[in-house]
C-alpha cells in the first residue's frame, strides 16, 4: 500500500510539473469553419467582415410590420369602395386606389421618421460617458478599521459574528 501511494503522489507531482495537453475542440482547431456553409454570409466571406445585427425579434417585428401596413391600406381602400358606392364603378376604383396610395405614402413615411429617431437616439446613446459610482460596500474581512462608519457596511454572513 506504500509503495502504491508513493506511486500516485509522484504521479500527481508530475500532473502538477507537467500537465497534460488540454484537448482540442473542432471549433478552437478550425476556427473560421462555421462561416463557410453559413447561408447568412455570400459564398464563404468571414463573419468577421460583416457585422450581423438582425435576429428572430427584428425579422418578426419587421414581418408584423408590413403585415399590419398592408392589411391598414387594403381596409383603407375597401373602406373608401363601399363609402363611394353610389359613384360609378371607374370614379369609385380611382377614389379606393388614391386614398390605399395616400395610406401607403403615410405608413411609409411614418416609419421613416421612427428608423430616424432610433439612430438619431443611438449617436446620441454613443456619445454620452458612463460614470460608475460606489454605492455600497462589503466587508470580507473580520477586522473593521475603526474610521469606517459601520452602519453603512454589510458583513459576510458568518464573518461578523
Amino acid at each position: 500500500m506504500q509503495r502504491l501511494r508513493e506511486q500516485e503522489e509522484n504521479r500527481q507531482y508530475e500532473r502538477m510539473l507537467n500537465p497534460p495537453p488540454v484537448p482540442e475542440t473542432f471549433g478552437q482547431r478550425f476556427p473560421s469553419s462555421g462561416y463557410i456553409f453559413n447561408p447568412a454570409i455570400s459564398h464563404g466571406a468571414s463573419a468577421a467582415d460583416e457585422v450581423d445585427d438582425v435576429t428572430y425579434a427584428d425579422v418578426n417585428r419587421q414581418m408584423i410590420l408590413i403585415i399590419n401596413v398592408l392589411i391598414s391600406i387594403i381596409c383603407c381602400s375597401v373602406f373608401i369602395w363601399i363609402a363611394a358606392r353610389r359613384w360609378s364603378v371607374p370614379q369609385r376604383l380611382g377614389l379606393s386606389m388614391s386614398g390605399s396610395g395616400i395610406v401607403a405614402v403615410a405608413e411609409v413615411a411614418i416609419y421613416m421618421g421612427y428608423i430616424r429617431r432610433i439612430k438619431d437616439a443611438k449617436q446620441k446613446e454613443v456619445k454620452k460617458l458612463e460614470t460608475k459610482e460606489i454605492m455600497e460596500t462589503w466587508v470580507i474581512d473580520k477586522s473593521v478599521p475603526p474610521s469606517i462608519d459601520s452602519d453603512n457596511i454589510r458583513f459576510r454572513k458568518g464573518k461578523h459574528r
